[in-house]
C-alpha cells in the first residue's frame, strides 16, 4: 500500500473522530463546539498542506522509480508546482534523458556488433560461463568440423592453435579468448581460415626454390653434355652419361612445370559431358592395370565453369593415383556426378591412414618411394583456382577412398 493510501485513511479517521467530538459537544458545551470546530478546520488545512508538500512529491518520485524499474525511459515526470519538488523532478527527468541516450547508444552498438559478427568471415562461437556454446555466426557454422570441435574442447583459455583438416588443404587458426561482462569473463572462440594465406606463402616459397634448382641443374647439365659431345670430357659410356643427364634435366623440369600452371580460362560446360570426354584416357589407364572403371553420370545437365584442359589434367591425375593405390587386378574405380555440381572419384585401394590424411596436399609430401609430391600439389592449385572445395578421405566404415570435388554455384 502506498503512503498516499495511508494518508487518506488517516484523514478519514481524523474526520470521523472530529465529527463524533463535534456531535458530543454541540448540545452540552456550545462554546467548546466552536473551538473544536475551528481546531478541526485548522487540522484539515494542515493535512491538505502536508499532502501537497510531502505526500504528493513523494508519490511523484515513487512513480519515477517505477519508470526506471520498468525501463520506461521515454516518460517524464510532470512538475508538481512546488519549488523544492520541481528541482528534484527536473534533475530526475534529466537523469532519465541521459539514461535513455546511453541505452540507445548501447543498443546501437549491440546491433552493430551483431551485424558485424554475422557478416564476419571469421568464425565466432560464444559460450556461457560453463563453457557451453550459446551462439555462433554463419562463418563458424560453415567452418565447424569434428577436427575443429576437438581442438576447441582441448584449447585452454588464452591459447591459440592451428588445425589442418584431414583429407583437404584447409588450415584454420583457433583462438580461445574472453571478454568482461558484469564482473565475469565470458569465453568465446575465434576461427580464422589460413588456407589461402598459407597456400600463397607456400607457393611463393617453392616457386623460388624450384626456379633456383632448375636453373642451376639445367645449366650444369647443359654444360656437361656439351663437353661430352665435343669430346672435351672423356667418359667410358658417353651415350649412357648423356642419356642420364638428359633424364636428370627432364626430372628437374617437372618441378619447374608446377609453378607454370596458367590461370584457368573458364567456360560454361556440362560436368557429365566433360567427364565423358575423358573416358578414353581413363579407361586406358585402368585397362593397363586390369582395373574396372565405372562411370555414373547424370542425364540432366549440370552446368559448371571449367578450364577443360586443366580439368582433364586433374581428372587423369586423380584416377592415376587411385590406380596406383589399388595395385591389384580386383580394383574398382567409380566416377559419379551428382547434384549440386559434385564429382566423386571412389576407389577400393589400400586407403589413407588418418596420420597421413592431415599431410595431404602439402607441397612435396608423398608416401610413394619414388614420389615427388607433385600430383596432389598440381591438383590442389588447379582446383583452388577454380574456387572448388575438395577432400580426399578413406571412409572408416566401408574402407573406400573418395576424392570429392564440389564446384561453386553459378552466379
Amino acid at each position: 500500500m502506498k503512503l498516499k493510501h495511508y494518508f487518506v485513511l488517516l484523514t478519514v479517521g481524523i474526520v470521523l473522530l472530529a465529527g463524533v467530538a463535534l456531535f458530543a459537544t454541540f448540545r452540552s458545551h456550545p462554546t467548546l463546539f466552536y473551538i473544536t470546530e475551528g481546531f478541526v478546520v485548522v487540522l484539515l488545512c494542515y493535512l491538505w498542506y502536508f499532502y501537497h508538500k510531502t505526500i504528493r512529491p513523494y508519490d511523484t518520485l515513487i512513480g519515477g522509480m517505477e519508470l526506471v524499474k520498468d525501463l520506461d525511459l521515454t516518460t517524464r515526470l510532470a512538475p508538481s508546482g512546488q519549488h523544492e519538488t520541481d528541482v528534484i523532478v527536473r534533475t530526475f527527468n534529466d537523469l532519465l534523458g541521459r539514461l535513455r541516450s546511453e541505452h540507445l547508444r548501447l543498443e546501437e552498438q549491440y546491433t552493430f556488433l551483431n551485424l558485424l559478427i554475422e557478416a564476419s568471415p571469421m568464425g565466432v562461437i560464444q559460450c556461457d560461463l560453463d563453457g557451453n556454446t550459446t551462439s555462433m555466426n554463419p562463418a563458424a557454422r560453415e567452418m565447424l568440423s569434428p577436427s575443429i570441435e576437438e581442438a576447441i574442447h582441448a584449447l585452454p583459455l588464452g591459447e591459440t592453435t592451428t588445425v589442418r583438416i584431414p583429407g583437404g588443404p584447409q588450415l584454420f587458426r583457433i583462438s580461445h579468448l574472453s571478454f568482461p561482462d558484469r564482473g565475469f569473463l565470458h569465453p568465446f572462440f575465434l576461427i580464422e581460415s589460413l588456407t589461402s594465406e598459407i597456400r600463397l606463402a607456400e607457393k611463393a616459397a617453392y616457386e623460388r626454390v624450384i626456379r633456383m634448382i632448375a636453373h642451376e641443374v639445367n645449366n650444369s647439365v647443359a654444360g656437361i653434355i656439351s663437353l661430352i659431345e665435343n669430346g672435351k670430357l672423356k667418359i667410358e659410356n658417353e651415350a649412357g652419361a648423356s642419356e642420364r643427364l638428359t633424364a636428370l634435366s627432364a626430372f628437374v623440369s617437372r618441378f619447374a612445370e608446377v609453378v607454370k600452371i596458367p590461370q584457368p580460362q573458364l567456360q560454361l560446360c556440362d560436368l557429365s559431358e566433360e567427364v565423358e570426354a575423358c573416358r578414353p584416357f581413363l579407361e586406358n589407364l585402368c585397362t593397363q592395370a586390369h582395373i574396372h572403371i565405372d562411370f555414373r553420370l547424370t542425364d540432366e545437365a549440370i552446368p559448371v565453369h571449367l578450364d577443360t584442359v586443366l580439368f582433364q589434367q586433374v581428372l587423369i591425375n586423380i584416377v592415376k593415383n587411385a590406380v596406383e593405390s589399388i595395385g591389384n587386378e580386383n580394383g574398382l574405380i567409380i566416377l559419379a556426378v551428382t547434384t549440386p555440381a559434385t564429382l566423386t572419384i571412389t576407389d577400393n585401394g589400400h586407403g589413407i591412414p588418418s596420420a597421413i590424411a592431415k599431410h595431404l596436399f602439402t607441397p612435396f609430401f608423398s608416401t610413394k618411394p619414388q614420389g615427388q609430391g607433385l600430383g596432389l600439389l598440381l591438383i590442389r592449385d588447379i582446383l583452388t583456382s577454380h574456387h572448388c572445395t575438395f577432400s580426399l578421405l578413406t571412409d572408416p566404415e566401408d574402407h573406400l577412398t573418395r576424392f570429392t570435388i564440389q564446384f561453386p554455384a553459378r552466379t
